[in-house]
């Protein structure tokens, strides 16, 4: 990078920073941004995106910013994603099966997850087929969007932009709109089925799901005794800082990644070339991490503190993608994405709730919560909505719907990295029948794990 272009990176930091604090100053003051739990980073993002040169042209940003902006995401979010593995612990099968509502809640979430592709590619399809100008990559936005959030929205672009695809930058432009709508529609769609169930005496553990903590509403804490850690400090000072230990460690999977990467486009080999380099720095830390943990190395590292790294990153990359935002061109897609959203609502939260009070043994409604909220924007939103009918996690819905978050996201980080080459290469219609084929497989597996587990709880 040469020295302006150093300066630029820098600048762009700092409007989002600054985005940033005012995100969490509003979401601190307006009862709205209350209600609806908007994260400041979606709230500074938006901001950004009126007031920048795309929308009002009120902020003195410059193209090269806005540029630099649009790139950001993708670039952090190998960050986030290489971190997945790190502090993992190693999870023992007879553990797991003991786990049996977390299995097959994330058999469910999968499940759908399958589907809400199959949704995204079936609407291309159908728009190709009535003539509406689609590009031909689009299906996958729509998922990523709601399954994931503003954080996995934002690596759409990047996908696409390594594929060589002119339209990256709309297809990142339509997941965040998707992240946003999920967002939205998924928490004020949990509320309502709290408020609905808990009048109907169908909750175990509250009666007033509006009774939450002041923090989770404003998004700060007003105490200095009530703020939590935000992790365990592993090295004395005088050496390396904590911090700076966790993010040498996720940045040298960052690098192995792109050597990785670098090495299998060096030697074209194939099927590999056509994955974005992300998941060559996810494989890296799967590797790493192992050997952390035989040298006895593992106690140094928090997850706490890689979580908090996660976090930080993850703010920018969503005001960030946000901001830079090709709007005008996503509005001509008002139809699709309209179609896509609700059809992907409908495949999402009402299947959910079916499946749960059918296949979970206790707590269904509770259980429901985590799904719903992470299927329709992230996990920390699933996490929200879970406590609000659990707020002080007397059931065993916070477990399982961890263990079904970890399950899911393997299955989501492998298929990511796979969809995009597959319809770059096959086509809209083939990448239908390939999910397609996956949510057969997944509701196959429901079924059979659910009699399995229902007859050893006879039993039992």
């Amino acid at each position: 990078m040469t020295n302006a272009e150093i300066n630029i990176f820098f600048q762009t930091v700092a409007i989002l920073a600054a985005l940033l604090l005012l995100g969490t100053f509003l979401r601190a003051k307006v009862k709205l941004f209350q209600t609806l739990f908007l994260p400041a980073c979606v709230i500074g993002g938006v901001i950004g995106l009126i007031l920048g040169p795309r929308v009002l042209g009120l902020l003195p940003i410059s193209e090269e910013i806005m540029t630099t902006a649009s790139n950001l995401p993708g670039r952090l979010f190998g960050v986030i994603i290489a971190a997945l593995p790190m502090c993992a612990q190693k999870l023992k099968k007879e553990d797991l099966m003991n786990q049996t509502d977390g299995v097959q809640l994330g058999i469910i979430i999968t499940l759908i997850s399958a589907l809400q592709f199959v949704v995204g590619f079936a609407v291309n399809v159908v728009s190709n087929a009535m003539g509406l100008e689609l590009y031909d990559g689009y299906g996958a936005e729509m998922m990523l969007g709601f399954c994931g959030g503003h954080g996995t929205a934002s690596t759409i672009g990047t996908n696409f932009q390594n594929l060589g695809m002119d339209y990256w930058e709309l297809a990142q432009g339509c997941g965040m709109t998707f992240a946003t709508l999920g967002m939205v529609g998924g928490i004020l769609a949990g509320i309502y089925i709290i408020n609905r169930y808990a009048r109907k005496g169908l909750t175990n553990y509250v009666t007033n799901p509006k009774d939450l903590p002041r923090e989770m509403k404003t998004g700060l804490y007003s105490e200095p005794e009530e703020c939590p850690s935000a992790g365990r400090q592993t090295t004395a000072g005088g050496s390396i800082d904590t911090l700076g230990l966790h993010f040498a460690l996720i940045m040298f999977a960052v690098g192995a990644g792109y050597l990785i990467s670098r090495l299998i486009k060096t030697y074209q080999i194939p099927l590999l070339i056509y994955m974005a380099d992300w998941f060559w720095m996810l494989i890296a830390m799967y590797i790493i991490w192992p050997v952390i943990r035989l040298l006895g190395w593992d106690k140094y590292f928090d997850p706490s503190i890689k979580s908090k790294i996660q976090g930080c990153c993850t703010d920018f990359v969503v005001a960030s993608a946000i901001m830079s935002m090709p709007i005008s061109m996503v509005l001509e897609l008002w139809l699709p994405i309209l179609v896509s959203a609700v059809l992907g609502f409908l495949v999402t939260v009402p299947v959910v709730l079916i499946l749960c009070r059918h296949y979970m043994h206790e707590d269904w409604v509770e259980k429901s919560m985590g799904p719903i909220g992470m299927l329709t924007g992230d996990f920390i939103t699933g996490v929200l909505l879970t406590r609000m009918l659990d707020p002080d996690f007397k059931s065993t819905a916070m477990g399982d719907f961890s263990i079904a978050y970890s399950l899911n996201t393997f299955y989501c980080v492998v298929l990511a990295a796979v969809i995009f080459p597959y319809v770059v290469n096959n086509g809209a219609f083939s990448a239908m029948l390939f999910v397609g084929s996956h949510a057969v497989v997944l509701a196959i597996l429901m079924v059979v794990f659910g009699r399995i587990t229902r007859n050893k709880k006879r039993t039992a």
